[in-house]
């Protein structure tokens, strides 16, 4: 490819030249095997002229890149690559198991239970229930301590998942904008380059073509030349400030936005936390009493240590049942966890050795129809970039229309 002075291209691009010239490497040799076979089947062996000038060889440039677009099976290609795009993205979140907790309910059998035994109690009650109510409040305390922990830690948790979430957010709305405005700049500096392009080239060649004797008007050409240069410069250095002086206000924005909404969330959670105390803490006073009413009825009518007894094997034993259940609902989320992500993996891996065999098919075609054009122009050479010194011809819209037939 030629090109002016003071080419500038981006990661984007230096990677896709990369791609192109492997590329090149296969058409460019399956193009001199077909020239080589056809020159040494149809041409006769001649002496060589005597103090003649050599001539070059014939030349074709491919626009590889384009061709590669513009084979029939590329949106396959490009199907392909949004497919193992989207399965890396879900690859990427961590699995939760789906588990729901069974919805068991122990306290009807333990009432049950205790109604039965109260029938029997005996008249130690006052003692027993004064006892009891104690142990009550005690457990009623304990829980709600337990409950304001727990809720502490999980608006912790909240808070950091919430305020880790919106760091991501930021951050991914920072990278984007980096991306959009560099392809940006990649776009308009390969514009540009473009548009100056074959002005440079005709300089270049008016100053190679002038005399050696005649150094005012070489003077002159080059001066042209440098100044058309920094010309093309100082608009890719302009585009490029304005840009990053935009990233700067973008990202100052967003970090405005982050500000306010982690003080949003402060907030929000801490009203949150108030109200389930305050509503858990009702529910826990009125559960007591409610229990304390229905314990002085029951311990009328049956012994406590029977009561308990009786009471505490029915409920290890429905416990017991309940955690077994509780268990095997776990076991078989993590179950089910693990074999939708090796489903995902399966699919990924299918996906991406289609997409190896379609990229070879792709590139097979490619190169027998840039072959067949050698041979067919009777070119000697097929490059995928155009050089100065060299005299070529584009063939690339040949190419496209051979492999779309």
């Amino acid at each position: 490819m030629i090109s002016g002075s003071g080419d500038a291209r981006g990661p984007g691009a230096r990677a896709a030249g990369a791609f192109g010239r492997a590329c090149a490497i296969a058409v460019l040799a399956a193009a001199l095997a077909a020239c080589q076979g056809r020159t040494s089947s149809s041409r006769p062996a001649a002496p060589p002229p005597a103090a003649t000038t050599p001539v070059g060889p014939k030349v074709a440039v491919v626009d590889f890149t384009r061709a590669l677009h513009a084979h029939p099976r590329w949106p396959d290609v490009d199907a392909l690559d949004r497919r193992i795009s989207q399965l890396d993205a879900q690859l990427a979140v961590p699995t939760s198991p789906q588990f729901q907790m069974p919805q068991i309910d122990l306290q009807p059998q333990i009432q049950a239970a205790a109604q039965q035994e109260l029938q029997q109690i005996k008249p130690q009650y006052q003692q027993q229930f004064n006892q009891t109510a104690l142990a009550l409040r005690d457990a009623a305390k304990k829980q709600m301590d337990a409950f304001v922990a727990q809720l502490r830690a999980s608006t912790e948790a909240e808070f950091n998942d919430k305020q880790q979430a919106l760091q991501a957010q930021i951050t991914k709305a920072i990278q984007d904008k980096q991306q959009a405005l560099d392809k940006d700049n990649e776009q308009f500096q390969q514009q540009v380059l473009e548009q100056y392009r074959l002005p440079l080239l005709n300089l270049q060649l008016k100053r190679d073509a002038a005399t050696s004797g005649n150094r005012q008007q070489q003077q002159s050409l080059n001066q042209q030349l440098q100044a058309m240069t920094k010309e093309r410069d100082d608009k890719i250095a302009a585009h490029e400030k304005a840009n990053q002086q935009a990233l700067q206000d973008f990202q100052q924005q967003q970090n405005q936005a982050y500000a306010q909404q982690i003080k949003d969330l402060q907030t929000q959670l801490t009203q949150s936390a108030q109200q389930q105390v305050a509503q858990k803490e009702k529910e826990i006073n009125d559960r007591l009493h409610d229990t304390l009413v229905t314990k002085q009825a029951e311990l009328n009518q049956e012994m406590h240590t029977k009561l308990q007894t009786e009471i505490t094997a029915r409920q290890q034993a429905l416990v017991q049942g309940a955690r077994a259940e509780i268990v095997r609902a776990q076991q078989q989320a993590l179950a089910n966890a693990s074999s939708a992500r090796q489903a995902l993996e399966a699919q990924l891996r299918d996906a991406q050795a289609e997409r190896a065999r379609l990229m070879a098919e792709i590139l097979a075609d490619l190169r027998v129809e840039a072959a067949a054009l050698a041979q067919q122009h009777g070119y000697d050479v097929v490059l995928t970039q155009t050089v100065a010194t060299f005299d070529t011809t584009d063939i690339t819209d040949e190419l496209i229309a051979r492999i779309k037939r």
